[in-house]
């Protein structure tokens, strides 16, 4: 929000009154949601795909109790991944297109009804265009309107369709999809080399129930993305502008509304060379999160996106990470650089028990990246030869 300057000094004139929710006009409410039923019921098969708008609207408990009335598996795309908790017996996974997992890609776009709350088919949420989701198949309930196939609903409220929809909707016990992949048992051990495959399983594990994770745009966010979150975690990231240098003031604003959760920021050198000043502000309120500093010796995701990987935009200055809270006044943190798995698993220990926010600067190699942004790159080498 911005205001001229000699806005904030004015008196106040008046008194505010609350702002009147939109309502639902009954008999579009009463369409939209036949609408809906009519479909699910017909269908042979079924899923749900939580948006983050469900979110941001504080709809996760009606959203979830649709949930568990229906009986219908759901699935995450890569925006709306923790909308629902993962921990649910019917989450089957991320949705991405053709760069996830394969099984919940087939489920999805195999199915005979697929009802979006708030889903945005954006380029990050479909798998960079990737996804094929037949539109007549689908439904997507808006904020404030509602869509079964190519029949729009105007003045139809997000809330209302959820609470009827729990109501009115079959219980379906039929309906079985498939089980949330894991990332796996961590590879490496002592003075191997961190690679992927030994990086983001020990991320995985790392996690707790209730973790708030800020994970960056980037490699660092993708290889997670598929990793199945503890009880109550939430998963944040900025997946619809790709911002980078957004997760480090963003895990900060996090850390800051709910001091009682553990924090985790995970985010690339490159981005968090744009606001590395945040970290200090951890400490000057108090605050101990676990930080990891992915350095891998430049924009590794703009490497594999890059017609010429090692153009030297792409290079970055190479700062000293690890000794970065010291500089911004983070005194007493547990700092730590990694660039064994030995290093690592005991820089995680620690960092668990220290009592003191964390910060851990971990090593690769220059192309060490998850499977996802691989896809992404043979897709973009697909598309240059072309």
């Amino acid at each position: 929000m911005t205001f001229p300057m000699d806005v904030p000094d004015q008196p106040v004139v008046g008194e505010g009154r609350p702002h009147a929710e939109p309502q639902s006009n009954p008999a579009s409410l009463e369409s939209a949601v036949k609408a809906i039923v009519d479909a699910v019921t017909r269908a042979k098969t079924a899923c749900v795909l939580p948006g983050i708008l469900v979110a941001r609207a504080g709809l996760r408990r009606e959203a979830t109790a649709l949930i568990d009335a229906s009986g219908l598996p759901f699935a995450a795309m890569f925006m709306d991944k923790t909308t629902l908790d993962e921990a649910h017996p019917n989450y089957i996974g991320l949705y991405d297109g053709r760069l996830a997992d394969e099984s919940v890609r087939a489920f999805v776009e195999g199915a005979d009804c697929v009802l979006g709350l708030g889903a945005l088919a954006s380029d990050f949420n479909t798998g960079a265009f990737t996804a094929k989701l037949d539109r007549s198949k689908t439904i997507n309930v808006f904020h404030h309107s509602t869509r079964v196939g190519n029949a729009f609903f105007e003045d139809v409220e997000m809330k209302d369709v959820l609470v009827a929809l729990a109501k009115r909707l079959p219980k379906r016990t039929d309906l079985k999809g498939p089980k949330p992949a894991e990332l796996g048992v961590p590879s490496g051990s002592g003075g191997d080399k961190i690679t992927a495959e030994a990086l983001y399983p020990r991320w995985s594990r790392f996690l707790k129930p209730n973790d708030i994770l800020v994970a960056e745009t980037g490699t660092s966010s993708m290889g997670l993305g598929p990793a199945k979150m503890p009880k109550g975690a939430t998963f944040h990231n900025q997946t619809l502008w790709g911002a980078i240098g957004w997760a480090t003031p963003a895990a900060f604003g996090a850390a800051v509304a709910a001091p009682d959760r553990r924090t985790v920021l995970i985010t690339g050198e490159g981005s968090h060379q744009l606001t590395a000043q945040e970290v200090g502000q951890f400490h000057r309120r108090g605050l101990k999160p676990i930080i990891f500093l992915l350095n891998n010796n430049g924009y590794l995701i703009e490497r594999l996106l890059c017609k010429d990987a090692n153009i030297y935009y792409n290079d970055l200055a190479q700062w000293h990470y690890h000794l970065l809270p010291q500089a911004l006044g983070c005194d007493g943190w547990f700092t730590a650089r990694a660039t064994t798995c030995g290093e690592f698993d005991a820089a995680m220990s620690k960092a668990e028990s220290c009592g003191t926010g964390a910060y851990i600067e971990v090593v690769t190699d220059k192309y060490v990246a998850p499977p996802i942004p691989m896809k992404l790159h043979e897709s973009i080498k697909a598309l240059y030869k072309a």
